[in-house]
C-alpha cells in the first residue's frame, strides 16, 4: 500500500484475495501484534457498514501485520477499511485505509 493509505491497484468487483495492513512503522520496536479486527464501511459523507458487500474471513497475524481473506465489492464504490491491531502490551491501534472497487486493466 502506498503512503497515501489507499490500496493500489483498485479492488476488482467480486475479487477474492488476502488483504492486510502492516503495523511495523506504527507499533514500537520490541512490541508484537497479538490480534486484530477489520470493519468495512462505505467511504461517503455518512459512512455506512458495508458488511453486505463483502465476505471477510477471520483476521490473522503475520509478524507485525494483520491480514484477512476478503471477497466481494460493488463496482464504483469507495470503501473505508478500518483495521484495529492489538499489541502484546494490550494497546489498540486503529488505522483506516481506502479502497476503490473498480474493474482493473
Amino acid at each position: 500500500m502506498p503512503i497515501s493509505r489507499r490500496y493500489s491497484p483498485e479492488w476488482a468487483p467480486g475479487e477474492a484475495s488476502v488483504i492486510g495492513l502492516d503495523y511495523s512503522f506504527v507499533i514500537p520496536v520490541g512490541v508484537g501484534v497479538s490480534g486484530g479486527s477489520l470493519a468495512i464501511f462505505t467511504n461517503t459523507a455518512d459512512p455506512q457498514p458495508a458488511d453486505a458487500d463483502f465476505v471477510a474471513g477471520p483476521v490473522s497475524v503475520r509478524d507485525r501485520a494483520i491480514y484477512c481473506s476478503l471477497s466481494g465489492g460493488v463496482s464504483g464504490r469507495d470503501y473505508q477499511l478500518t483495521w484495529t491491531a492489538t499489541d502484546t502490551d494490550g494497546n489498540t491501534w486503529p488505522r483506516t485505509a481506502l479502497m476503490l472497487c473498480a474493474p482493473t486493466s
